[in-house]
């Protein structure tokens, strides 16, 4: 299951342009690990296409066995702005890396615990 957070299912939705589709695709695999992207694109015959949050994602048969388990999130700090897109194979970090997981939406506009002590990185 594809999970993409509120801010990046935001951000897709204002950059959606009539009769194309978003496609998530595995773009190489390195030694810094997996490379995604994501395109605006046709629909193809045989494509898998997972929802989350609204948002349609369609990818290649192939791609969706290997991306069926991705978060697709949305920054903009000082950091830079852009979509992070992490896999199964993808280090975890932020709130899936404390007990508080469940009651976190990964953009950390729904978490709802004390963010001193569990190393989640919620702000």
């Amino acid at each position: 299951m594809i999970e993409i957070t509120e801010a990046a299912a935001s951000m897709i939705e204002r950059s959606l342009v009539e009769g194309k589709v978003i496609r998530m695709f595995l773009a190489a695999i390195d030694a810094t690990g997996a490379n995604y992207g994501l395109e605006l694109g046709e629909e193809e015959k045989d494509d898998i296409v997972f929802e989350s949050r609204g948002v349609k994602i369609y990818m290649s048969p192939k791609d969706a066995e290997l991306l069926s388990e991705t978060i697709i999130d949305y920054v903009d700090d000082d950091r830079g702005t852009g979509f992070i897109i992490r896999g199964p194979e993808d280090e975890v970090s932020g709130c899936s890396a404390c007990a508080n997981a469940d009651t976190c939406d990964h953009d950390h506009d729904s978490c709802e615990h004390d963010h001193d002590d569990c190393g989640c990185g919620c702000s």
